[in-house]
């Protein structure tokens, strides 16, 4: 039985709309796992179910999806775990670990047991998605469950594998990056998990369920082996093609939730379960910290529910004895990704800064990952002006607990834009630098869309400008051997050139005087070097962290060019280029090289604060192993 939540539940719960959800820990195979529980506003529901998500990219961009399919089941009555396994999401564990495989199946035992002897429930189901769903299988094969729903299986693990190793080709990837494994989507899968997943094959194996539901998604080939398969064995098998799978699993800010599959799946569990609902009990609170290790220290995770008003969540990593005077690093979503970030780069980052003293917060802002927006229209804005609320929200949250420790924001693509807008607007005296990884814009307003004309027409003219210094390029203009010719070329060229001219007329119509909305939000006016000036102002400085062919320093010294340079000489602003790295780092060498270099630029910021030249390069020799993940 589970406690009853207080009205400001500081361990990761919160209530919306008639489901209650808390984060917690437990443990498997003595690692920390992290899981979130769903259930019945009010009451205690006897049937448990277990979600379990996929893996990889597709864990990601799945996530908005199961956390309304779990509140959902928890409306019917459902208590619901949704989990993170070994070197997954917010759980303990790297991606070069051994025996991932069976690990995983560790994992799902072990939350089936947390669910019966924890929860209280006496019956438990499983729902999984892509390799979630065959985990789920595989459980069922070894254990007696209610009922089954296998959405979108992997059947054939060699099939599987197949789908990695294209998406690694199509990626192209720099030479010799597949020494570690197959590197799909920043996702690293080692020969050794590879090999696992290729034998696995659900037509030799057998489930100890009554009723299962094989839910495809309705664009799919119509494969009927495994429903064939499940009905020899005498099992009660429904095939249900369900709608809205190429959404849910499209990149984090283009997701839409599939209500409609999601409603098919839980009719279903409805109408087998009939489940039931008691009075609410007592007993111990789920764990809301955990210890792991991380390269050869030892650092500590704990859940914060930072707000309920507007709901806010975020996971702490720090060092088992922290420092007094390094800084905080809050670190924001990137996109829509929840605060793993792409390719979990927020998690490595932060146990490994936290492994060289620094706490690190990732967060949630409202509407994106577990911090539920009250208003559903409103969720999965990557460049919501309620952000920059948000993120003061959190440093008077930090400041509450140590008034002393200074704070750093950082972020990467629209998170980006966040710390640095946040710099330049927000009084909190405790933050004192923000650090931008791949910003793709400096101004916002609604309406705007990250392929905006005013930006596209940017990074053409960087292209163009480039173009300029190439002999072969003007020789093509000037023999007409183009694909629009010498006046068509002439033309498109001073098009592009034309919005830097009328920029300038409009800075000097706008003046320095700062114009924002009322309240933290998006500024009014664009104004580059007005924000660079206010940022300085405040006493904070700026990093910037760039990768080849990434427009963010060239969008930075094209509107603002004399400011920034200004800020470069005083120090106020650093720029460092990542090479051979995409948008999102998604290789392991590029999240390596960015590591290398944030820690590099930490330990010049802060001195003698972190540790010396010698214990940085012997620290991250030990760290980076943990870093491919």
């Amino acid at each position: 039985m589970i406690p009853e939540l207080p009205s400001h539940a500081p361990e990761g719960a919160s209530c919306v709309d008639g489901a209650e959800r808390r984060a917690f820990y437990f443990e498997s195979g003595g690692r920390a796992l992290f899981a979130w529980l769903h259930r019945p506003a009010g009451a205690v529901a006897e049937h448990g179910v277990l979600i379990c998500p996929p893996i990889g990219h597709e864990q990601v961009h799945s996530h908005r999806a199961l956390r309304h399919l779990a509140d959902r089941l928890a409306r019917q009555g459902f208590t619901v775990v949704r989990l993170d396994y070994h070197g997954t999401g917010d759980s303990d564990g790297a991606e070069d670990d051994l025996q991932r495989l069976a690990t995983w199946q560790v994992n799902v035992s072990d939350a089936v047991e947390w669910l019966r002897s924890e929860a209280g429930c006496r019956k438990v189901s499983l729902v999984g998605l892509r390799l979630g769903a065959t985990l789920a299988a595989l459980y069922a094969e070894q254990h007696e469950v209610e009922s089954l729903v296998l959405w979108s299986p992997i059947v054939k693990g060699r099939r599987y594998v197949r789908e990695l190793t294209a998406l690694s080709q199509t990626a192209q990837l720099v030479a010799g990056s597949d020494s570690a494994g197959i590197e799909a989507m920043g996702f690293v899968y080692a020969h050794e998990t590879a090999g696992e997943l290729a034998k696995m094959d659900l037509l030799s194996r057998s489930v100890q369920c009554q009723q299962v539901l094989i839910a495809s998604h309705a664009n799919a080939a119509g494969d009927l082996s495994l429903e064939e398969h499940l009905l020899k064995q005498g099992v009660v098998t429904e095939l249900m093609a369900l709608p809205g799978y190429e959404g849910m699993m499209a990149e984090p800010h283009e997701t839409e939730v599939p209500h409609e599959a999601l409603r098919g799946i839980v009719d279903w569990m409805t109408a087998k379960a009939q489940p039931a609902v008691t009075a609410r009990g007592s007993a111990p609170a789920p764990g809301a910290t955990s210890m792991l290790t991380c390269g050869a220290n030892a650092v500590r995770e704990s859940i914060h529910q930072i707000s309920s008003t507007p709901d806010l969540f975020g996971i702490m990593t720090e060092p088992v004895e922290p420092s007094t005077t390094l800084p905080w690093i809050v670190m924001v979503n990137a996109g829509a990704a929840y605060r793993i970030g792409p390719g979990r780069i927020h998690v490595a980052l932060a146990r490994q800064l936290a492994a060289l003293g620094y706490p690190c917060l990732r967060l949630d802002i409202n509407g994106i990952g577990d911090s539920v927006v009250a208003d559903p229209d409103k969720e999965n804005d990557t460049y919501a002006a309620t952000a920059f609320r948000d993120v003061e929200l959190v440093c008077d949250y930090l400041h509450a607990q140590q008034p002393s420790r200074r704070i750093v924001l950082l972020g990467l693509c629209s998170g980006a834009y966040v710390a640095f807008q946040a710099a330049a607007q927000l009084p909190h005296p405790a933050i004192i630098e923000s650090i931008l990884i791949n910003p793709l814009v400096f101004f916002w307003k609604e309406g705007m869309t990250i392929n905006n004309t005013s930006i596209d027409q940017l990074v053409a003219w960087r292209e163009y400008w480039n173009a300029i210094f190439k002999w072969r390029r003007w020789k093509m203009l000037l023999t007409g051997r183009t694909r629009t010719g010498f006046a068509g070329s002439v033309k498109r060229f001073m098009g592009h050139l034309t919005p830097r001219f009328q920029r300038f007329g409009r800075s000097a119509e706008a003046g320095t005087k700062p114009e924002l909305q009322s309240g933290c939000g998006h500024p009014a006016h664009k104004d580059l070097p007005g924000d660079l000036s206010r940022v300085a102002a405040a006493g904070r400085t700026l990093a910037m962290f760039v990768s080849d062919n990434d427009p963010g320093y060239f969008l930075l010294m094209y509107q603002a060019r004399r400011k920034a340079t200004q800020m470069m000489k005083q120090g106020g602003l650093q720029c460092h280029f990542i090479h051979q790295a995409d948008h999102t780092f998604s290789t392991a060498q590029a999240r390596e090289t960015f590591y290398h270099s944030l820690t590099g630029h930490l330990h010049q910021r802060f001195g003698s604060e972190v540790i010396d030249e010698r214990a940085l390069d012997d620290d991250f020799a030990l760290l980076v192993p943990a870093l491919r993940e």
